[in-house]
């Protein structure tokens, strides 16, 4: 696959920032590490959940992937609280299915 443009104004600043070779390792890097994060978060206790989740918002959004970044954000507060709610498998399951609209579009971008 031939890589694309950048797929959405937040990648394209990065790579006016860093340059198209150094954007592209850390989209192939966020698209090798975010599931592997996922699978930690589904595991995780509170306090470790709720750092995951931090990590995987600022990820996101660096990746302009806002709507995850948001519902990343959500979760990181939802856990800060000790009564609040854990994560459950309609949380992972949402997150899943925003992870893979963003990931097709930088796997476009990467060319793979």
């Amino acid at each position: 696959m031939v890589p694309s443009p950048p797929p959405n104004a937040a990648v394209a600043e990065l790579v006016n920032a860093m340059g198209e070779d150094h954007v592209r390792t850390l989209v192939r890097t966020f698209l090798r590490d975010f599931p592997n994060s996922m699978r930690e978060l589904a595991t995780a206790d509170r306090k470790n959940g709720r750092r995951i989740a931090h990590r995987m918002k600022s990820e996101s959004r660096m990746m302009g992937a806002m709507n995850l970044s948001r519902r990343m954000l959500e979760l990181q507060e939802r856990l800060t609280p000790d009564t609040g709610a854990e994560i459950n498998p309609a949380d992972l399951a949402a997150l899943d299915t925003e992870y893979g609209e963003i990931a097709a579009a930088l796997r476009k971008y990467v060319g793979d």
